[in-house]
């Protein structure tokens, strides 16, 4: 959008809704003692993967919170200044893009899209494409009875193939990872039958995708500017708060470390592991299909290649092979489009327990898996425009070719 268009919206945009009116996005540098101290501000922490940390921390504040902030001599740099004009103009873009995108009628990656789309967009992909793919109207069902898709992926040649799982959507308000995941099967398939690498890899290689894992939670975010970012599932908490965080609901070192048992906290980790029929319904279809030697699953944001384990500084047995595959997926983004994406053990960022990752790693035995953090670093936040998802999967396209060719 130009500026002269954009400052025009911004003057006429009909705010029905304040919710985030007089809230800005900074990020706070914090020790153990500020953290303790706002913690029962209940703040929505857009970083270290919703969890409060020592050092910097996204987080949604009022512009009491920030007066308080400085009070407390809490240094931090204010990355969006005006929340709900930053929401507003999130909200225009995806009307604009949506209408681009259906008047082209070409191009799926020109906007977001709903999950009835994603659906549809499935069913047709691979019905066009039947003798390399196959569309899985569900794998599970919701808490709130919907079905969970998935689309498994091989060329026609036979023999002995290895297998490679990806899921993506986990999280909400992180439309880019279902976006970018389906970026990813459609480069698969269609290219299948014109480029030599994609063949050969097919030809090696069964795929299994789940693109959107938390159904229920994303259908909560289109409904309303208000619900935009919401991140859990919608499952009815005994307190009478709503959701689970499914990327802390998975049966490995559940419940420990870097998750909440506190049900209305963005990370609390559910009643048990797999408490959750859209966390278990996936690990079954991983488990259904194993062995897998890669697995990846998509998030956003923080531009990072994750590898296990979140839950202690012990490494798992294969973690110099994982290192060098990390760092190469990073390096392959890096030569495609010049954004820099930051390989680590996930346990040199922040702890987490109860996640996809360690979970493909430790249960379904996958020697590679990953959390990719992807775009941006805290300028759009969640709500990264819709002219960046294709940008977005050509990066991560290029580097998912060489994880893929790598695993083993």
């Amino acid at each position: 959008m130009n500026t002269p268009l954009l400052l025009l919206y911004i003057f006429l945009v009909s705010v029905a809704t304040a919710q985030y009116e007089d809230h800005l996005v900074v990020r706070a540098y914090l020790d153990e003692r500020q953290i303790e101290e706002i913690y029962p501000w209940n703040l929505d922490v857009w970083s270290g993967d919703s969890s409060l940390l020592v050092g910097p921390n996204d987080i949604v504040v009022s512009l009491d919170h920030l007066e308080q902030l400085q009070l407390m001599q809490v240094s931090f740099d204010i990355l969006i200044p005006d929340l709900q004009i930053h929401m507003d103009v999130a909200e225009h873009d995806l009307e604009l893009s949506r209408s681009i995108s259906n008047a082209m009628m070409a191009d799926f990656f020109l906007a977001y899209h709903t999950y009835d789309e994603i659906q549809k967009y499935l069913v047709n992909l691979t019905n066009a494409y039947p003798t390399i793919s196959k569309y899985v109207e569900s794998i599970g069902t919701t808490v709130e009875g919907r079905h969970i898709p998935a689309v498994s992926i091989t060329g026609t040649a036979t023999g002995t193939k290895k297998n490679i799982f990806v899921s993506g959507g986990q999280h909400a308000r992180e439309w880019v990872a279902p976006a970018t995941t389906l970026y990813i099967v459609t480069q698969l398939i269609t290219l299948y039958q014109i480029d030599s690498t994609v063949k050969a890899l097919l030809d090696s290689t069964q795929f299994y995708f789940v693109p959107l894992v938390n159904v229920d939670g994303y259908v909560f975010t289109w409904t309303g500017s208000n619900n935009r970012l919401w991140r859990k599932n919608r499952s009815l908490n005994h307190d009478g708060s709503r959701g689970v965080d499914l990327n802390r609901n998975w049966d490995d070192h559940w419940g420990t470390v870097g998750t909440s048992h506190t049900p209305r906290d963005d990370t609390y980790c559910g009643t048990a592991a797999f408490s959750e029929p859209e966390s278990k319904a996936v690990s079954q279809y991983a488990l259904k299909n194993a062995p897998i030697v890669g697995a990846i699953d998509y998030h956003s944001y923080s531009q990072l290649v994750l590898r296990p384990y979140g839950w202690t500084t012990t490494v798992p047995p294969d973690d110099a092979f994982a290192k060098t595959v990390g760092d190469g997926y990073a390096q392959r983004i890096l030569a495609t489009s010049g954004l820099q994406y930051t390989s680590q053990g996930a346990w040199q960022l922040y702890y987490t327990s109860g996640t996809a990752r360690d979970w493909y790693n430790s249960k379904a035995a996958s020697p590679v898996s990953y959390t990719v953090e992807l775009r941006d670093t805290g300028t759009y936040g969640f709500q990264l425009p819709a002219n960046q998802i294709k940008p977005t999967g050509a990066e991560n396209w290029a580097a998912f070719i060489y994880f893929a060719q790598t695993a083993k």
